[in-house]
């Protein structure tokens, strides 16, 4: 390891944010999509999975769209892609024989990992106070119109309210010198994502956030030695 990039920063929810858990069973009135709670609290958290598969996927669009289309749309499994330096591949997807795979792309392990992102303290009070006592989640109601029948079937869909806000990490670990770019390749996916949508729904509108107070803190070996104090970075997303 040369350096790890300790990544922190608020994702605040610009309109209702709505990452679905899944129904387990089927309640006549319910509730058609659920979001991902915290089974303990019943608090809404934002998965690592969520952000990095989306990071992933904007970034694939992004950076190799040609060799995604061949792929038929999966998701790129070779360490010849920054992309996957960055997020890791499948084991056994290279040969240690591959004489065109250099030192660098032998090394599979993902250099960054995504954590769950969980609400602000501040958060938790905002919405209580306009939802109800332990209440963090809103009802959102839509109608599938039949052009021909003109027939409604409603739908109820749960989702975190706009202004929410969630604390969220990422740890980035640079092994060798040549991963110091890949650094710049995940602040691009958090831009990227930014204008684009998390969750689902997001054509109907929700979905949209913004990464605000970020802080990069930048540790390099020394300092789990106990010989040198972290560096500190303020960034604009």
């Amino acid at each position: 390891m040369v350096k790890r990039y300790i990544i922190e920063f608020i994702i605040e929810c610009k309109t209702g944010l709505q990452i679905q858990a899944g129904n387990i069973s089927f309640d006549i009135g319910g509730i058609d999509n659920p979001v991902v709670k915290n089974p303990i609290t019943g608090e809404p958290y934002i998965p690592g999975s969520s952000l990095k598969g989306k990071m992933r996927s904007l970034l694939e669009w992004q950076e190799a769209p040609n060799e995604l289309i061949k792929n038929g749309g999966q998701v790129l499994n070779s360490p010849k892609y920054d992309i996957c330096k960055l997020f890791g591949v499948s084991p056994g997807s290279i040969s240690n024989k591959d004489e065109d795979i250099t030192a660098q792309e032998k090394i599979l392990v993902s250099r960054a990992i995504v954590r769950d992102a969980y609400l602000t303290e501040e958060s938790k009070e905002m919405l209580q106070s306009q939802l109800g006592e332990n209440i963090f989640t809103e009802i959102k109601a839509e109608n599938n119109i039949n052009r021909l029948t003109s027939r409604a079937s409603p739908r109820f869909f749960e989702r975190v309210p706009k202004g929410a806000e969630f604390k969220g990490e990422i740890v980035f670990t640079q092994y060798v010198e040549e991963d110091e770019r890949l650094l710049d390749l995940l602040i691009e996916g958090m831009r990227l994502l930014q204008d684009n949508f998390l969750g689902g729904s997001g054509s109907r509108g929700a979905g949209k956030i913004k990464f605000k107070d970020v802080k990069i803190y930048v540790r390099d070996r020394d300092y789990y030695l106990g010989k040198n104090n972290q560096e500190i970075i303020e960034k604009t997303i």
